[in-house]
């Protein structure tokens, strides 16, 4: 997990992006004429603490905080090195801290879950940051990648960081604690503040253009379109991917269709067989 200040790249005037590994993770650094704001932090204490030293050194400016955008270890996992400092994030963090995967992946990138720490400044839907002539605006569109996604706004720049509701470098990840149904109308919030010039930084890969972000929320709406089709027709889940028509390879699907068929379930939806007209 190592970390290099020189690996900053300016987006646009007072904006940065970083990579950091293990998971190739985007984080953002916002600033203004009087202080910064970083963008999720890393996958351990001890990156966080390199990453805010280099924050600061970048952006020239006191960091006046740090807000992650969801809750998974290389977006949230260096919280710590900021607790001295207001920190953001979606209310449903702190109950994710205790969630039966969080001491395996602690153990896994080598500290104690002791030392992670959930925002000292949750919220709910909105809130404003005020840079010094500029301001951030982060804000819970609603359900999708997690349950607390959040993407943070820079409107005078016209970029906007989604967290992993976008991906650029691989398919959106549909793990176990999307919410697949929902995720599009997420998704809506961001688009209705687009147009031409806005630079979208999405969770991982590339910055890209609105184009790239319409096509997957229609891609996302898809998938869980054709898995109520599918059940509608009484497919069963062994036999949904190869019944399906899909707009992702099949290794992402098959990996999809148990928890979208579980969620479909929850609902009253399960596949019922299906009388044959003669």
């Amino acid at each position: 997990m190592q970390f290099s200040e020189g690996r900053f790249e300016q987006l646009r005037d007072g904006i940065w992006r970083a990579v950091l590994q293990p998971a190739a993770v985007n984080v953002g650094l916002v600033a203004g004429s009087t202080g910064a704001l970083l963008i999720d932090t890393g996958s351990s204490p001890a990156q966080g603490a390199r990453l805010r030293a280099a924050a600061e050194q970048r952006a020239g400016v006191p960091l006046l905080g740090a807000v992650v955008t969801h809750a998974h270890f290389d977006h949230y996992y260096g919280l710590a090195a900021f607790d001295d400092l207001p920190t953001h994030g979606h209310e449903s963090l702190a109950t994710a801290l205790r969630a039966d995967r969080v001491p395996v992946e602690a153990a896994e990138l080598g500290f104690a879950p002791d030392d992670l720490r959930a925002p000292n400044r949750p919220l709910t839907l909105a809130r404003l940051i005020d840079l010094g002539g500029r301001h951030v605006e982060i804000v819970h569109f609603g359900p999708g990648h997690t349950a607390g996604d959040l993407v943070v706004i820079v409107p005078d720049a016209q970029v906007i960081f989604t967290g992993d509701l976008l991906e650029q470098s691989a398919p959106p990840a549909m793990g176990p604690d999307c919410h697949l149904k929902q995720w599009p109308a997420a998704l809506d919030g961001i688009l209705g503040l687009v147009n031409e010039h806005t630079l979208l930084v999405p969770g991982h890969g590339e910055p890209f253009d609105r184009v790239l972000a319409f096509t997957q929320r229609a891609e996302i709406s898809a998938v869980y379109g054709q898995v109520e089709f599918l059940i509608g027709q009484g497919v069963k889940l062994e036999d949904a991917l190869a019944a399906g028509q899909w707009q992702y390879d099949d290794a992402t699907i098959a990996a999809v269709l148990p928890i979208a068929y579980a969620q479909l379930a929850s609902e009253g939806k399960v596949p019922r067989p299906t009388l044959r007209l003669l």
